[in-house]
C-alpha cells in the first residue's frame, strides 16, 4: 500500500538563503504551504489512535529513562503529547525525510544532521505549554551584566525544531506558538513570564494554516499560547541536530528502532537515526 507521505522537493538556493537569513535574524521562520491535506489527515488520524490507546499510555519507551510514549496534561486527565513517534509507526519516520524540511535542516545544522526528537502535540481546549522557556537549557549563557551575545558573532546552532501545523491556527484563541524575536541571541532565559521582552521587542504569534511549517532555534524564547477555543490544535515536531553534537550526546535521545524498520529503511534514514542495517541487510 502506498504511503500518504509525499517526498516533496527542496527549495531553490535563493529561497533557502532567504529562509535561513530570517531564521538567524529572528530565531524562527514561518514557511507557508508545505504539507498536503492527505498527509495531515493521515498524521492526525494516527496520532488520535495512538494517544487514545489506553495500553500505549501505560507503556514505557524502553531505554529512555522511564519516559512514556504518551504524556498527559496536568493531573493526567487528557493525553497531550505523543512522544518518540518513530518507534510507533513508519508514517512518522517518513516525515523525517520529507522535503523541503530535511534540506532546510541540512542547510542550518549541516549536511550530516541527525534526528534528535519527534513528537506530536494535541492541544485540546485548555491544554498548552504556557510557560515561556528555551528548550533544554541555555546553550551559551552570558553573565547578567552582559546584555546579549556580541552581534558580530553568531552563536552556533546545535539543533533545531521544525514545527508542522496539522490544523489551522488562525487566531489567538487557537493557541498559536509565540516567540520573542531575536531572543535566541540573549544568552539568557526569558526575563519575564508575564511580558518577556528582548531589545524592545515583545512576543509575536505565529498564525498559520494547516500545512504551514515554522523552523525554530530552541534558544529563542517561546511558548504555546492557551487554547481558548473548541478546536483541537495539532502540531508535529521533528528535531535535527548537528552531527558532532549527536555523536557526543545522542545516547540521551536514541529511540529504539523496530527491526523490520531498519531492514527496509533507506541509507539516509538510517544515518539520520544513528543506526545501521542488520548484517547482510
Amino acid at each position: 500500500m502506498s504511503s500518504p507521505i509525499q517526498s516533496g522537493e527542496p527549495f531553490g538556493e535563493e529561497t533557502t538563503r532567504e529562509i535561513i537569513d530570517r531564521f538567524h535574524r529572528d530565531g524562527f521562520v514561518h514557511i507557508p504551504g508545505v504539507l498536503e491535506a492527505s498527509e495531515m489527515q493521515a498524521l492526525r488520524d494516527r496520532t488520535d489512535a495512538l494517544l487514545d490507546d489506553p495500553l500505549l499510555a501505560e507503556e514505557e519507551d524502553l531505554g529512555l529513562h522511564d519516559r512514556r510514549y504518551v504524556q498527559m496534561h496536568g493531573e493526567g486527565d487528557r493525553p497531550f503529547i505523543l512522544r518518540n513517534t518513530i518507534a510507533l509507526d513508519g508514517i512518522f519516520r517518513e516525515m523525517l525525510l520529507r522535503e523541503p524540511i530535511l534540506s532546510l535542516a541540512e542547510a542550518i545544522v549541516g549536511p550530516n544532521c541527525r534526528f534528535c526528537g519527534q513528537n506530536v502535540l494535541r492541544n485540546q481546549s485548555g491544554v498548552a505549554i504556557e510557560r515561556w522557556h528555551v528548550d533544554g537549557a541555555v546553550h551559551f549563557p552570558v553573565p547578567e551584566s552582559v546584555p546579549r551575545h556580541d552581534p558580530r558573532i553568531r552563536p552556533p546552532v546545535l539543533w533545531i525544531t521544525v514545527q508542522m501545523a496539522l490544523s489551522d491556527i488562525e487566531r489567538i484563541e487557537h493557541g498559536p506558538t509565540q516567540y520573542v524575536p531575536g531572543s535566541h541571541l540573549s544568552g539568557k532565559d526569558p526575563n519575564s513570564q508575564e511580558s518577556p521582552e528582548f531589545e524592545g521587542q515583545g512576543p509575536v504569534s505565529v498564525f498559520c494554516k494547516a500545512g504551514d511549517i515554522y523552523v525554530q532555534d530552541p534558544q529563542c524564547w517561546h511558548r504555546g499560547a492557551p487554547n481558548r477555543s473548541d478546536r483541537t490544535r495539532y502540531l508535529m515536531q521533528s528535531q535535527y541536530a548537528v552531527d558532532w553534537a549527536f555523536r557526543r550526546f545522542g545516547w540521551m535521545n536514541r529511540v529504539p528502532i523496530p527491526e523490520d524498520a531498519r531492514v527496509s529503511a533507506s541509507d539516509r534514514l538510517l544515518q539520520l537515526l544513528g543506526g545501521r542495517h542488520p548484517e547482510g541487510g
